[in-house]
């Protein structure tokens, strides 16, 4: 029997409640986000450097070529359903069930094709292996398709927090237990396959008992076309920015071979360590928030102005400051055999804040449901990339990181001028949002740039340069906390650190009366 009742008027597990309600719940999920993304990738980035200490880069580019194929398969399983279910007003049961069905039908659906099609794709990038993981990776798309609905139904009530517990839980069993004892055991790249579709079953299981969604099948033409037809746009812009952004690895993956795909695509993964915590954030928390305000211009106006802002004062610096430390950040977190990732490494990091900054607008153009904007966006990114990397793989690696960044450039003008058109924000309101984030990144340069210098004239071991580097940032960040200078800050982020100490001393006011 059919029950086309809101989920709104009979399940909490969808709604966000009162709109009194969305800030308190965004400001928690904002500081749970944060604190659990971080230590996701801390844990991350600590499995990549054991990895890379028993596995070779041969190992890892088996696996990201294959990846690049079941990645993509994974966007078209979803359909853009998850997204639907984020962004739709007047959710009901039976749209749930039916959502449900759709993607486990995908699933099987593309499961099979990876078993027809797994040939192709080890032809097409000549690298041993490929086919074989391939088809056993494919087990990723039915494994998946039960925990689409209930992960996106937490991120429609701003509820983050235990999606993001399930995710690094799920790391910490799948890559952390099974993938680096495999590894150890030597399985070699097999090892990777087993710890991720350990780490699929794992988080889709707990996503499915703590939401416990209305599981029973249920397929109707109206219901589904609903569905679809919302989720098609979401879903074609995600599939163009897939391309976009695996477009380098397919070009080095075919035209080299399988130990320089696995060079670049480390470089390429460390790099993104950054924007992916971003987007995460903005998947689940950002997106969400701005979709239930979306009719009201000039909320979203502020929070793109204020968004953007935030963004330059971390990612300029963050750019800067890894790109000036990327043979110590390769050092020690890959070892001394990885020396060939240091170049792409620090190309790529010159682009890290263009790729946040991206996202703002992605993430405002998401809410808006500006689909045809998207894939423009998208399709001029995917040209720009698929071009660069064409011309520039003759050159090396480096050629096609500095290629992928020029595009990263472009992407974020492009997506940043639909996003204020959408929103009326003037060129000179957008350029001054970005005003203290790069001030920000000339300071930290300059006091950190002649120390590293000098470190590393005098044979200073790569702990003690990061070290040395870490307490130099340590003691600006204390001094623009304790001066909280409007020219370098701006007024945004100086209310933001006032807020901050106000809260610090509070919590010192009742440690001193308990």
């Amino acid at each position: 029997m059919s029950d086309d009742t809101r989920i709104e008027d009979r399940d909490p597990v969808s709604s966000a409640g009162p709109p009194g309600s969305m800030k308190r719940k965004l400001a928690a999920g904002a500081g749970w986000m944060t604190g659990l993304q971080l230590a996701s990738k801390v844990i991350e980035v600590g499995f990549i450097a054991v990895l890379a200490r028993i596995l070779f880069p041969h190992d890892f580019g088996v696996i990201a070529g294959a990846t690049i194929f079941i990645q993509l398969a994974t966007l078209l399983v979803e359909v853009g359903i998850g997204a639907t279910i984020v962004q739709i007003p007047g959710l009901t049961r039976d749209d749930i069930r039916i959502a449900g069905t759709l993607v486990f039908l995908n699933g099987i659906l593309y499961f099979t094709l990876a078993q027809l099609l797994a040939p192709l794709a080890g032809e097409f990038l000549r690298i041993d292996g490929v086919t074989e993981v391939i088809r056993v990776l494919a087990l990723v798309f039915i494994i998946q398709s039960f925990g689409i609905v209930p992960e996106n139904l937490l991120v429609r009530q701003l509820d983050a927090r235990r999606v993001m517990i399930a995710q690094l839980l799920a790391r910490v069993v799948g890559t952390g237990g099974i993938g680096i004892l495999l590894a150890w055991m030597g399985w070699g790249y097999w090892a990777l396959v087993a710890a991720t579709l350990a780490e699929t079953g794992f988080k889709a299981i707990w996503l499915v008992v703590i939401v416990r969604p209305p599981m029973r099948p249920l397929l109707n033409r109206a219901g589904a076309k609903r569905l679809m037809r919302r989720g098609a746009g979401f879903s074609i812009a995600k599939v163009i920015n897939f391309f976009a952004l695996r477009a380098n690895n397919m070009v080095v993956g075919r035209t080299m071979d399988a130990a320089a795909l696995g060079l670049y695509s480390r470089a390429f993964n460390l790099m993104s360590v950054p924007s992916d915590l971003y987007s995460r954030i903005a998947e689940r928390l950002v997106f969400p928030a701005m979709a239930q305000v979306q009719d009201d211009a000039p909320k979203l106006r502020e929070a793109f102005l204020r968004g953007t802002e935030l963004t330059s004062a971390i990612g300029m610096p963050m750019s800067a400051l890894l790109a000036v430390l990327a043979p110590e950040v390769i050092d020690l977190i890959l070892g001394s055999r990885w020396g060939a990732v240091i170049g792409p490494f620090a190309i790529l990091c010159s682009a890290t804040y263009f790729r946040l900054g991206a996202k703002v607008g992605g993430s405002l153009q998401r809410a808006k449901a500006a689909t045809g904007p998207m894939i423009t966006n998208q399709i001029v990114y995917v040209i720009m990339v698929v071009g660069g990397a064409l011309i520039a793989y003759p050159y090396g690696i480096n050629a096609v990181a500095t290629a992928g960044s020029i595009a990263v450039v472009a992407f974020y003008i492009v997506v940043n001028f639909n996003a204020c058109r959408l929103v009326k924000v003037s060129l000179g309101d957008f350029v001054r949002s970005h005003m203290n984030g790069l001030l920000l990144a000339l300071v930290a340069t300059l006091c950190v740039q002649p120390v590293v210098w000098v470190l590393r004239m005098n044979g200073a071991p790569t702990l003690v340069t990061l070290s040395v580097s870490g307490a130099v940032l340590s003691l600006l960040a204390l001094v623009l906390f304790w001066l909280r200078p409007r020219w370098l800050l701006g007024d945004f982020l100086v209310s933001l650190l006032d807020s901050a100490a106000r809260m610090l001393g509070r919590v010192r006011r009742r440690g001193a009366t308990s």
